[in-house]
Order: structure tokens, then C-alpha cells, then sequence
């Protein structure tokens, strides 16, 4: 397994390049939308649309990228005699590998953007000051568990259950303001906790089905 594993992220190495080049890409963009919001009226609101857009975007990348790799890759790979634990655990780091990368890189470009803007602009709030804490390891180990559990939907549905997994998705997120409201309002405070527990449950479900599902993939 352990072999297995390191010849994943030998053969993987090459994309943290690639990881690099789209922080940088986001980050040019970015400073595009913010100097909008500037010569708006509006700059007290630009490091945060540098920065919410730079997160959002390279998380989502982050998020499809993984997701080719545990779905239709990750039976090229088993074709090369490797084992479905350690292939999946390698490909698992590698994504860690990518999103702690674009974390960092992010958090870094904020810094420095921040740290100009005070210097010729005036105040400007440094990301570690506005974004909360719980937001940095969600963007660092999300993308990846959700590229989980759509290769894992694919292992073992095909191609049709991701396309249920992606209707859910945009019928989820397009009709959001429509049902957010009056569950939060139907639900009481009382019952927060127990939902809370019931959301960690429904999430330790789906990661221990995601990798039985990918360690029973078979090559098509």
C-alpha cells in the first residue's frame, strides 16, 4: 500500500505546477474585481471580493480536478496493478496536497494585497482579521471529501448516479430561498444541537460508504 501510495504522488507531482499557475490566474482576476469595487466608492469591500473569489473558484477547480481523478482515472490507475486502498488514500493526499497549496498561496496573496492597500490606500482588514477560523480547514478538506463521495457515487452507480448527485446540487442551491428560511423558522433553537448531530452522523455515513464503494471499484 505504501508503494502504492508514493508512485500516486510521484505521478501526480506535476500538478502542483499547475495549482500554482491557477492561484495566480484567480489572484490577477481577482485584483481586476477589486479595482472595480475601488473605483466604485467601494474599497473597503475589495480584499474580500479578492479574496472570496480567489477561495470560491480554486476550491470548485479543486473540487472537479479530484473528482476526474477518483471517478474515471481511478480505474486507469487500477488497470496498473495497484491496490484500491493505497491508490485511494494517495489520491486522497495528493488532493490535500493541491487544496493545502492553493490555501496557502491564498492566504499569502491576501496578506501581501492587504498589507499594499494599507500602505497606499489606507486601512484594509488582513484575512486571518475578517474570515472566520472553522473557513480555512473547510476549504482545505472540503473540496476533497465531496471529490470523495462523487467518485465513489460513480464506483458504484456509473455516470448516472454523479448526474443524480448534480441535479440534487442545482436544485438545492437555485431553490435555496425558497426552503432556507422556513426550515430555518419551522426548526427551534432547541433543536439545533440534535440537527447538528444528526448533520456529523449523515457525514461519517457517506465518508465510510464513499471508501467501502471505492475499494470495491472494479475496472470497466
Amino acid at each position: 500500500m505504501t508503494r502504492t501510495i508514493r508512485a500516486v504522488l510521484r505521478y501526480t507531482q506535476s500538478d502542483l505546477k499547475w495549482a500554482v499557475l491557477l492561484i495566480v490566474l484567480l489572484g490577477l482576476l481577482g485584483e481586476g474585481i477589486a479595482a472595480i469595487a475601488v473605483l466604485s466608492g467601494e474599497p473597503e469591500i475589495a480584499p474580500q471580493i479578492l479574496l472570496a473569489m480567489i477561495l470560491a473558484l480554486s476550491c470548485l477547480v479543486t473540487l472537479i480536478f479530484m473528482a476526474v481523478y477518483l471517478s474515471t482515472q481511478f480505474m486507469v490507475f487500477l488497470s496498473f496493478s495497484t491496490t484500491r486502498r493505497g491508490l485511494t488514500l494517495g489520491l486522497l493526499l495528493h488532493g490535500l496536497r493541491i487544496s493545502g497549496l492553493q490555501v496557502a498561496l491564498t492566504f499569502l496573496w491576501g496578506t501581501v494585497d492587504a498589507l499594499a492597500r494599507r500602505a497606499f490606500l489606507g486601512e484594509a482588514a488582513l484575512p486571518w482579521q475578517w474570515i472566520p477560523w472553522p473557513v480555512w480547514p473547510l476549504v482545505l478538506a472540503g473540496p476533497v471529501w465531496v471529490s470523495l463521495v462523487v467518485g465513489a457515487v460513480f464506483q458504484r452507480f456509473g455516470a448516472r448516479g454523479v448526474g443524480v448527485l448534480y441535479l440534487l446540487f442545482i436544485l438545492s442551491t437555485t431553490t435555496i430561498n425558497q426552503w432556507l428560511h422556513p426550515v430555518i423558522a419551522f426548526f427551534p433553537t432547541a433543536l439545533w444541537l440534535p440537527l447538528l448531530a444528526a448533520a456529523v452522523l449523515l457525514w461519517v455515513t457517506l465518508t465510510c460508504l464513499s471508501v467501502r464503494w471505492m475499494q470495491r471499484a472494479t475496472i470497466r
